[in-house]
């Protein structure tokens, strides 16, 4: 077949397995190829702004290449209202301004904060239009468009047991409150965002949000003000909440379609009473909770059916409010079930989770997921204790991350128990010490079979030889295409001719070693001391945008 005969729909099968400088170079052959690369570099533009193009554009040069080409695609009755009513003559404005495809119909996510920045930025790079309120204005019309042309709302049928991609996104924060630290303030009375009231003309746009990210303490009037519009909200974090408890609450209670929530203050050593409440009443059709346990109590759980839950996260703070009794409450209530539950992650003092035998016995046969992580070093013998418990259950986990203990041997527990075994990742949240630097060979006796990825987050101090023994140890029992996620401290070229020949073999994966050994030999960009002033600035504006995204 002549490439040029290929049909816009294997053109699009094709161009989706390609990188996005790959799709750019094909969106100059013709106008057809052009036309199905666009397709796909426009769902969510703002990652072209994102990635590193063969180019010499800024972040926000892209961001405002992007807010130009979507003001041309306004219609000419917007554009005549925008030059006859507001004054705002500018090229993009023209009605004989007209991009070469529709964009908008292509793109399938909308970021409400990150599309009104770069709005920004491009105003301010014109340099003849300025003000808010030209600013307001330009931005309600570009969202609008976007949400009136686009797939993103395409009344499809959602799965109730599936969680549903968030497509519009509001993340909000207070400046003041980032720039004093994590201190609460009943003072601020400012988002980065403006107030939903202040936006008229896109109040039916808004209504539609489907997620919501409070970063900070927000004056109780935003929150208000989104009360009153939005009640299709599916996904709702909240990292603060303790001066708008019931604006919150009432929020919460208000989304009918709910599914996820996120909620953490930075007052750890307060209730909030009123959101716990909200959070109660929704629990049922949940698939996903993420709360520190003691502002939110565990009591919330008490007589429900959380059947529809897939995640649980539960996080004991520093300041606890969670007694011990609280946790054996929640791990031993035989009226709570999660007939679905696939992943838990418990963050605290392996002495409140004494009794978790119980709680994993009753979700052994759907949990696959399963993360536990220490706030504080512990004694060996609570730990030990701990993993048996938790070794018991654990015949169906798929994925299993952990607090290093501190002698490896702790480990050798709970890895013969987890026959499916996929992933394994050891962190250190407690700088306790330990051992696997010392006993790194032996861990790889006991992987069961069918791992394939072998993390640890941080970096290790190991001999060649003890490399080499490791992965002898790993070939020896039948491991074969094995991904690490860690990197070494001293990596010499014996260690990569140990790995290479365990490449040969089979036991690493060739695809992943590739990979690896470019990012070990580089290291990361970000602890690079010798980086350009403009090479920081743009890995701050990734970080930024992703963080929004």
């Amino acid at each position: 077949m002549i490439i040029q005969q290929f049909s816009p729909e294997l053109l699009t099968e094709i161009f989706g397995n390609l990188y996005i400088n790959d799709l750019l170079v094909c969106a100059l052959v013709n106008r057809k190829w052009s036309a199905n690369a666009m397709r796909i570099l426009w769902k969510c533009p703002i990652q072209l702004a994102t990635f590193p193009l063969k180019n010499t554009k800024s972040p926000q040069e892209k961001l405002c290449s992007i807010i130009s080409t979507i003001v041309k695609c306004l219609s000419i009755e917007v554009k005549n209202k925008l030059r006859n009513v507001y004054g705002i003559i500018i090229d993009e404005t023209k009605n004989e301004s007209v991009p070469m495809f529709d964009y908008c119909l292509f793109m399938e996510k909308l970021n409400f904060v990150i599309m009104f920045k770069a709005t920004l930025f491009w105003l301010n790079s014109l340099g003849c239009v300025t003000g808010l309120i030209y600013h307001h204005i330009i931005f309600q019309e570009i969202c609008n468009l976007v949400i009136i042309k686009s797939n993103i709302l395409n009344n499809q049928q959602r799965d109730t047991n599936k969680m549903t991609e968030a497509k519009i996104v509001l993340s909000a924060y207070n400046p003041k409150q980032m720039l004093e630290g994590e201190i609460c303030n009943r003072n601020y009375k400012e988002s980065d965002f403006p107030l939903p009231s202040h936006l008229p003309l896109m109040t039916q746009t808004l209504s539609r949000l489907e997620r919501v990210t409070l970063n900070t303490c927000i004056q109780p009037r935003f929150i208000y003000d989104l009360n009153n519009i939005c009640r299709n909200v599916l996904d709702i974090s909240i990292h603060c909440g303790c001066n708008d408890d019931q604006h919150l609450a009432d929020f919460i209670n208000n989304q009918e379609k709910l599914q996820k929530i996120v909620l953490f203050s930075f007052k750890s050593d307060i209730r909030l009473e009123k959101i716990s409440k909200a959070i109660k009443n929704k629990l049922e059709q949940l698939l996903s909770l993420n709360i520190s346990a003691g502002q939110v109590p565990l009591e919330i759980f008490n007589n429900k059916q959380c059947n529809q839950l897939i995640e649980l996260h539960l996080v004991d703070c520093d300041q606890s409010l969670t007694k011990l009794s609280d946790w054996n409450q929640f791990l031993c209530c035989n009226d709570t079930s999660f007939k679905n539950l696939k992943k838990l992650e418990l963050q605290c003092n392996i002495k409140n989770l004494e009794k978790i035998g119980t709680f994993l016995q009753k979700v052994s046969s759907s949990l696959r997921k399963l993360i536990l992580i220490r706030n504080n070093p512990e004694d060996q013998i609570l730990i030990d204790k701990f993993y048996k418990n938790v070794a018991k259950y654990s015949s169906n986990l798929i994925q299993l991350d952990l607090t290093i203990p501190e002698f490896i041997e702790s480990l050798i527990i709970i890895l013969p128990s987890c026959k499916k075994l996929e992933y394994l990742n050891l962190r250190d949240p407690c700088n306790q010490p330990n051992d696997l630097n010392e006993r790194f060979p032996l861990i790889g006796k006991y992987f069961p079979l069918s791992l394939k990825k072998f993390g640890v987050e941080f970096d290790l101090n190991v001999s060649k030889e003890k490399i080499e023994e490791f992965l002898n140890n790993c070939f020896n029992i039948g491991i074969r295409k094995l991904s690490l996620g860690f990197y070494f401290m001293d990596f010499t070229l014996d260690h990569e001719i140990i790995m290479r020949r365990h490449v040969q073999l089979g036991t690493l994966s060739s695809e992943f070693y590739e990979y690896w050994i470019k990012e070990q030999k580089e290291g990361n960009m970000i602890y690079d001391e010798n980086l350009t002033v403009q090479d920081k600035e743009k890995d701050y504006w990734f970080d930024f945008i992703r963080e929004c995204m």
